[in-house]
C-alpha cells in the first residue's frame, strides 16, 4: 500500500481522490490518502475531506518521513501548482502519479512525474509529456504532440498530432488545438478554436482564436 498524501484541497483535489478510489477498487496496489496540505491549511487543520484531514500547510511536511509517503499533486490551477509542488520539493516531497484505469496511453508515449490523468483519457504515439501534467476527463492528444512541465489540460479538449505546448499551459474547457505551437504560460480560453501559434504569456480565446495580452497570470 502507497501512503500518499494530497497537495491541493480544492474542488481538483477532490476530483483526483475520486480516481484513487477507482484505482483502488481495480488493483491490489491500494493507494492510502492520509491527508492534505495546502496554502492558508493550517486555519483547516483537522478539517475533514471526504473523511481524510487537513495536515495543514505545505510547510508542516517538515514533519513527515517523506521517505515513507509520496505526494500527489492535486491543485488545479498551472500556476499555483508550480508554486507549490517547488516548495513541498524543497521540503524534500516526492511526487507519484495517478492514472485512471480508463485512460489509453499507447506504450510509445513518456509521461513525466507526478502527472494526473482522470477517466477517458487518449495520449497517443510519440507524445512526450512533462512534469505535473493534468489531463482532465475526456482529454484527448494526438500522436507527436510535446507538451512542457506544469501544463494544465481541462476536459473535453482535443490537441491534434504534431502539436508544440510550452511550460505553464492552461488549456480551457472544449478548447480544440490545431498543430501549432504555443508559447510559455499562454491560456487558452473555453471552447477557443487555435488554428496560429500563440504567443508566450498571452490569452487566445475564440473561434477562431484571437490573441490578448494578460495583465495577470492566474491559470
Amino acid at each position: 500500500m502507497k501512503k500518499v498524501i494530497m497537495l491541493g484541497g480544492g474542488g481538483f483535489a477532490r476530483e483526483v481522490l475520486d480516481t484513487i478510489h477507482v484505482i483502488n477498487a481495480h488493483t491490489d496496489d491500494a493507494i492510502e490518502p492520509i491527508g492534505f496540505v495546502y496554502d492558508s491549511g493550517e486555519s483547516d487543520a483537522g478539517v475533514l475531506i471526504h473523511g481524510i484531514p487537513v495536515l495543514g500547510e505545505i510547510s508542516c511536511l517538515k514533519n513527515v518521513d517523506l521517505n515513507e509517503v509520496l505526494l500527489v499533486s492535486a491543485v488545479g490551477r498551472s500556476v499555483w501548482r508550480r508554486k507549490m509542488v517547488e516548495e513541498a520539493r524543497s521540503l524534500g516531497a516526492r511526487f507519484m502519479s495517478v492514472i485512471h484505469p480508463t485512460a489509453i496511453i499507447s506504450k510509445w508515449s513518456k509521461i513525466g512525474e507526478g502527472a494526473i490523468i482522470q477517466r477517458f483519457c487518449g495520449i497517443n504515439t510519440e507524445v512526450v509529456v512533462g512534469d505535473f501534467f493534468v489531463a482532465n476527463a475526456y482529454t484527448g492528444v494526438g500522436h507527436d504532440t510535446v507538451i512542457g512541465d506544469y501544463v494544465h489540460i481541462n476536459p473535453n479538449v482535443n490537441i491534434s498530432g504534431g502539436t508544440v505546448i510550452g511550460h505553464d499551459v492552461f488549456i480551457g474547457v472544449k478548447a480544440t488545438v490545431f498543430p501549432v505551437t504555443i508559447g510559455e504560460g499562454a491560456v487558452i480560453g473555453a471552447c477557443a478554436l487555435v488554428t496560429k501559434d500563440v504567443p508566450p504569456n498571452m490569452m487566445a480565446k475564440g473561434i477562431p482564436a484571437r490573441f490578448y495580452a494578460m495583465e495577470k497570470k492566474e491559470y
